[in-house]
């Protein structure tokens, strides 16, 4: 329950580290703004080079200290320190912050970046007590944050209990005296388990299950994101270090077939790493996929015409029954003679380990961001943990640059047009299928207002009457 090395996706305990910590700023995926909460405004100097952090005055911990910008000094450089393994790394390095006064922070960038704020909401929003930081293991189990909840027990793989926290910074609010956080039961979608009242609110990433619950009547609010489920190659070596591999083994796959055969037709096949709807969305653009006879072109040349084996390993989740979406690939490129790819199911920690590590050739991995700063920035930056292909241009990285100074949307969206046509022709991922969230809750709550890429504010939570 840390903030450092909790991964704080909405889908993992993103919501848990809202109720205990509360953001700094938080992203409107109704306008596409950067909004104040904690922080009374995060504004830039004009060469984006130097950003200014005021706190709310008045704002205290639960333990009593102050939240103020020394707190927050503190919290960032924990962020940026390497040995801690933090995700929110990629947003804190290489910060330089001076205490201007005790609620102003002044942030001077390594470089100019227009979208910052961006990077706060996505990667730095939660803030712990600066006495909780000298002992990191135990804030993990013990958390201290300013949020409108504090912990109150704590049931090991099965639950936790957070009541109120009467010292909260907005008077009269949160609405809710308590909120438990639930392990699920396996067999019932989460559509079943919130209509058989076993839990009020989840955010799923399945379009079945988002159109599940819709049938059910339950409330469902829908985030458009950018991203999405993807197969990532490793470009570091062989077999996927050569282009025209790659391409073999996209053109061999359909994004519309795996979404009629694994998510029941209901969500949307991929384009890009840029969902439809993004203003940073090019629609002349289309990436490759489903062609088979450019598939087979491909894995000719690459086996000789079937005589020299080419071989690989995927690194799959969930399973490899004939069922399975590795199973669907797996006959998709082996119906090419010559094509043998081995299928290899590990958990999630394993994975997550395996792609940072480089322990791959080709694997499955996804991507849920509201804005590509800093999330894609990094994927794509050279020497990066998080760019698991090991993939660099040139081109890719100036335009990537250029669209962190942009301010004008058009500017923006040129600079993320040049990215994405160099990765439709270099293809060191490929994304099938757009990522879509959708916070899912029962008729009884109100009050959801969601943020970043589907948590809510907790604050706002209510029951009806």
């Amino acid at each position: 329950m840390d903030p450092f090395t909790t991964p704080s996706y909405a889908v993992a305990y993103g919501h848990l580290l809202a109720a205990i910590y509360d953001p700094l700023v938080w992203a409107d995926p109704a306008t596409g703004t950067i909004r104040p909460h904690i922080a009374e405004s995060l504004t830039p100097s004009p060469d984006a080079r130097t950003w200014t952090l005021v706190i709310r005055p008045g704002v205290t911990f639960s333990d009593g200290l102050p939240f103020d910008a020394a707190a927050v000094k503190a919290n960032w450089r924990v962020h940026a320190d390497p040995t801690i393994g933090s995700a929110g790394a990629i947003a804190a390095t290489g910060l330089k912050l001076t205490v201007a006064d005790p609620l102003r922070l002044t942030v001077e960038l390594p470089g100019p970046n227009a979208h910052f704020d961006r990077a706060v909401a996505n990667n730095l929003a939660y803030i712990a007590s600066p006495r909780s930081l000298t002992d990191l293991v135990s804030l993990r189990t013990k958390p201290v944050g300013a949020g409108p909840f504090v912990l109150a027990e704590h049931v090991p793989g099965r639950r936790l209990t957070l009541r109120r926290n009467p010292h909260y910074w907005q008077p009269g609010r949160p609405y809710l005296d308590q909120v438990e956080v639930h392990v699920p039961a396996a067999g019932k979608t989460p559509a079943e388990a919130i209509a058989a009242k076993n839990f009020d609110l989840t955010t799923v990433s399945d379009p079945a299950h988002a159109k599940e619950a819709t049938a059910k009547k339950l409330g469902v609010v829908p985030l458009q994101l950018s991203g999405g489920r993807m197969l990532v190659f490793n470009t570091r070596r062989p077999p996927f270090n050569d282009m025209a591999a790659r391409k073999a083994v996209v053109n061999s796959l359909s994004a519309g077939e795996i979404d009629r055969r694994f998510f029941q037709g209901v969500g949307t096949p991929a384009q890009g790493i840029f969902d439809t709807t993004s203003q940073l969305a090019n629609g002349r653009l289309t990436a490759h996929d489903d062609d088979p006879e450019a598939a087979r072109a491909g894995f000719d040349k690459l086996t000789t015409g079937g005589t020299r084996p080419f071989r690989f390993t995927f690194v799959a989740l969930g399973g490899a029954d004939p069922d399975s979406q590795a199973s669907y690939i797996q006959r998709q490129v082996e119906r090419f003679p010559g094509v043998h790819m081995r299928i290899d199911v590990v958990d999630t920690a394993t994975l997550i380990r395996r792609n940072v590590s480089g322990d791959f050739d080709m694997a499955v991995t996804g991507m849920w961001m509201s804005d590509p700063e800093p999330v894609l920035y990094d994927f794509l930056r050279p020497g990066s943990l998080t760019n698991v292909s090991g993939y660099s241009h040139a081109a890719v990285t100036e335009a990537m640059n250029a669209g962190r100074l942009a301010t004008n949307p058009a500017t923006r969206r040129d600079a993320y047009t040049r990215v994405q046509v160099r990765l439709n022709e270099d293809l060191p991922f490929w994304v099938y299928q757009e990522a879509a969230n959708t916070v899912v809750f029962a008729p009884s709550i109100t009050g959801i207002q969601p943020h970043s890429d589907g948590l809510v504010l907790f604050d706002r939570i209510g029951l009806r009457r």
